[in-house]
């Protein structure tokens, strides 16, 4: 038995599954889902936070999970270490939404459409302020996988200076060259945009402080697109405060939704976004044309063959 824990796909997707042969039991959530139907489930498709250390022991059946994501930070890794399914996940869906989203928030503040909001509240005609662009800035993005590979083609179309940041510091084509953790870090100064798309990983939580923000360039920005487990949030909303660094342009965060009371609301450099640089229209489809490609594999018994397999003792 194959099942959803999303009705986020389309009439269009589902009747798409079907004709390849794939009956999918689609339910909104997994609350939904009888107990009676997990014990029988053999397949799930989920977007993973909605399996914890005590549900997960349901689905006694269970052989294979397709994550509709690419994060694994809510997947309950001891449990399936234990029940040891196949897990695979949604990596490089992402790619052009998150790359489109890198320009959009570097030309906002290279534009400094934020002074323009501002103007228009108060009806203000001024064009006395130049404004940059992103030709020979220097952009350094850790995370050199798929998502950050293709940030780093479209920052070079605008003729951008782009390196990366990998654990081992292994080179990559669109990078003019990378660093490890470590010296990623050490070298941080140099950059006018410091790009993090970088999973949470016990190895990566908290790494970007106060220490790295003094680091940096005064009219550096800071992009968060990973995750926010990254950062520590007071840290950057000091140095912002204290003009230590330009800005940041944030899509994620500790706790989220990012709660009412919380000072990135109040600070005036801060371009929020709720956890959508990845969301497109096109997102649902994407992850359908995975699945259908698995499946196959799958039905076939070539287990090996399936894409974007989870390594779950590595966390990714």
């Amino acid at each position: 038995m194959i099942v959803s824990t999303s009705d986020e796909f389309s009439t269009l997707d589902i009747e798409s599954m079907k004709e390849t042969g794939i009956d999918v039991k689609i339910f909104s959530c997994i609350e939904e889902v009888p107990l009676s139907v997990r014990k029988e489930t053999e397949v799930l498709v989920t977007f993973g936070n909605d399996l914890n250390e005590k549900n997960i022991y349901d689905f006694e059946r269970l052989k294979w999970i397709q994550l509709l994501s690419a994060g694994l930070e809510d997947l309950p890794f001891m449990q399936l270490q234990e029940i040891k399914p196949v897990v695979s996940n949604a990596k490089g869906i992402h790619t052009r939404p998150m790359a489109e989203y890198l320009i959009s928030t570097m030309l906002y503040f290279e534009k400094d459409f934020n002074r323009y909001s501002k103007l228009k509240k108060d009806k203000v005609w001024d064009r006395s302020v130049f404004v940059g662009e992103l030709v020979n800035r220097k952009v350094l993005i850790f995370g050199t996988g798929t998502i950050g590979a293709e940030m780093a083609k479209v920052c070079s179309f605008f003729d951008c200076e782009v390196d990366g940041v990998n654990t081992t510091g292994a080179e990559h084509p669109q990078f003019n060259r990378a660093f490890t953790l470590e010296d990623g870090l050490k070298n941080i100064g140099s950059y006018d945009y410091v790009v993090s798309v970088l999973p949470l990983t016990p190895n990566t939580k908290n790494m970007f402080t106060k220490l790295e923000f003094e680091r940096m360039k005064k009219n550096a920005v800071f992009i968060n697109a990973g995750r926010g487990g990254l950062v520590n949030e007071a840290d950057l909303a000091h140095s912002i405060e204290q003009g230590q660094i330009k800005g940041a342009a944030l899509d994620v965060f500790v706790q989220e939704p990012l709660p009412k009371s919380h000072y990135f609301w109040d600070l005036d450099n801060v371009l929020i976004t709720p956890h959508m640089s990845a969301k497109s229209i096109h997102y649902l489809t994407r992850c359908k044309e995975i699945f259908e490609q698995n499946y196959k594999h799958y039905e076939n018994g070539n287990i090996e063959e399936m894409i974007n397999l989870v390594d779950l003792h590595r966390y990714y």
